[in-house]
């Protein structure tokens, strides 16, 4: 271990033993309720529960877990089984065994798994963004789904991809999940990666390693990467989870309520999409293994925004979320509140959202020790719209206010970070679509997995803490600072702090980041590109004609 003397900035901590009991950290019925706009009721309405017990979760950092997985999942799929798939986009050429080392000579393409899933008879339903940012990649998937449904005359309800463009203008759908039913018992996954381009990749991040430091494995992991699909940087950080037991259902009833819609998905050529006729049952709670499968317990969590955009003929996802859904940005606030010893954010952006900011200055305020930041700064494109002003004015008052105490960071090897979790205190974690800017926090479609697990190991610092967000936390922080995970877990909280702020150790793969406020960019210019989606946010009324119509130019619909 490296020695910690003398020590950096930041007095002593002074921790506690966090509170481990699942119902202390989740949204109860009644803030669900009210982060869904005090009347909708998603138990009765969506068939969605407050929270489940007894799941078996597992964190899959990074694309190539997520991708083998994903592969087993879909091969053992037999007639009769489904596969759900909300996605921001898919590339159907995506090769999800590139190394060939979890189906030798096996084509293992996006399009040739799900096709070969429809000959086979398995129910294979996809939602996929309306994205004319990618328009050839999603006509692509549209029309090779729609070609392997009519080659076995199937009809829509066993296989079909909708082009769903339900969201406000300028807004996306950006839910990246799948529930696959295989061998008798239905799985789901929740997170961040995209089966698209850049995002296979292994924790080591062998291509952005200078190439005299590459192991002969990592030379050839490297590889493997550098054939995929619009590779276009040399590493790709990013985090999904995969869920057994009763959460499942949670996930597939997301999908459900979004699959059988009565709004029409789309009226724009070439996406004249008309709602389901044929309406999806709901999941059985029989297809997913019953609790106690593991010790977590899960709270899925959604963005939706209030459903009064004039795009949609009934209001988007009316029957779904009519006064929108913020229960993601409400259990984080909730989270983050209950915070005493730390909070990691690991993200794509970080930018300003008054939310999460002031509920993370209370708890800097009411004695949190440590918040650690490791955030994207923004590319060219993103930041000539002000991004790196936007997260400066998150992020720099806090540093002013409480130096030695909250701390940001960037990767030092060209990895892009895209990941998008939270962990607080050893105690709760999140894994999902969204990311910290007001349009994932309240605006376009997002799905999140929060874990508290019910599993408690000794900690580092001599209490007990949730064993899996122990686990998660030292995993992300071992590959940020170039230490075994295994090593991680024997650092105080203070001690792996110190380490994040060494940045003379050649191991470590990140540094200190510091945004910088560009004039003119400031809250009137991220109310434009970053809009806040609630009924009561910021585009309404007399601003919402003059607002939406900037967004329409900046992103499209």
């Amino acid at each position: 271990a490296p020695d910690l003397a003398p020590a950096l900035s930041g007095a002593a901590a002074s921790l506690e033993a966090p509170d481990l009991a699942p119902a202390s950290w989740f949204l109860d019925e009644d803030e669900v309720m009210t982060a869904m706009g005090g009347t909708w009721d998603r138990t009765e309405k969506l068939k969605m529960s407050v929270w489940t017990s007894g799941n078996s979760a597992e964190p899959l950092i990074t694309g190539e877990r997520m991708f083998a997985q994903i592969l087993e999942d879909v091969l053992a799929t037999e007639q009769g089984d489904y596969i759900y798939y909300t996605a921001w986009a898919i590339q159907p050429n995506m090769t999800l065994d590139p190394r060939g080392t979890v189906a030798p000579g096996l084509n293992t393409t996006m399009t040739a798994l799900w096709t070969e899933a429809i000959q086979r008879k398995v129910t294979c339903l996809t939602l996929l963004w309306r994205n004319i940012l990618n328009t050839e990649i999603t006509r692509q998937w549209w029309d090779q789904m729609g070609a392997a449904a009519e080659a076995i005359g199937a009809g829509e309800d066993q296989a079909r991809a909708i082009v769903d463009g339900r969201t406000k203008v300028g807004g996306s759908h950006h839910q990246k999940s799948l529930v696959i039913k295989r061998m008798g018992e239905a799985v789901a996954y929740v997170g961040g990666i995209d089966v698209t381009h850049d995002r296979w990749d292994t924790p080591e991040h062998c291509c952005s390693l200078p190439k005299r430091e590459r192991s002969l494995e990592c030379m050839d992991t490297c590889k493997a990467r550098e054939t995929e699909p619009n590779n276009f940087r040399p590493g790709w950080e990013d985090v999904s989870v995969r869920l057994r037991g009763p959460a499942v259902l949670d996930v597939g009833a997301n999908f459900l309520s979004r699959w059988n819609d009565d709004e029409d998905p789309s009226s724009i050529p070439p996406y004249m999409e008309k709602a389901v006729e044929k309406k999806a049952p709901p999941m059985d709670p029989s297809d997913t293994a019953a609790s106690g499968i593991g010790t977590q317990a899960v709270q899925i969590l959604r963005t939706f925004a209030c459903s009064y955009q004039p795009i949609c003929t009934k209001g988007c996802y009316s029957e779904n979320a009519p006064d929108g859904d913020t229960t993601y940005l409400a259990a984080l606030v909730k989270a983050i509140k209950k915070a005493r010893n730390y909070i990691y954010l690991e993200d794509q952006y970080g930018l300003f959202q008054e939310d999460y900011h002031q509920a993370i200055e209370e708890a800097l305020s009411a004695g949190l020790e440590y918040v650690v930041v490791l955030i994207q700064p923004p590319d060219p494109e993103a930041d000539q719209f002000g991004y790196s002003s936007y997260q400066a004015m998150m992020w720099d008052p806090l540093k002013e206010k409480y130096p030695g105490r909250i701390f940001v960071y960037q990767r030092n090897d060209g990895t892009y970070v895209h990941s998008k979790i939270a962990v607080v205190d050893d105690a709760w974690f999140s894994i999902g679509s969204q990311n910290l800017n007001y349009r994932s926090l309240t605006s376009d479609t997002e799905l999140a997995a929060a874990i508290v697990d019910e599993e408690a190991v000794e900690g580092p610092d001599g209490f007990k803490v949730a064993k899996l967000a122990l686990e998660f936390r030292t995993k992300l922080w071992g590959a940020a600072l170039g230490v075994d995970s295994d090593d991680m877990k024997k650092y105080t909280l203070g001690e792996a702090v110190k380490l994040w702020q060494d940045d003379s150790r050649k191991e470590s793969r990140v540094t200190p980041y510091t945004p910088v406020q560009k004039p003119p960019f400031g809250r009137i210019t991220q109310r434009v590109v970053d809009g806040d989606g609630r009924c009561s946010g910021w585009i309404k009324d007399e601003e919402e004609e003059v607002v939406e119509g900037m967004e329409r130019r900046e992103g499209g619909f």
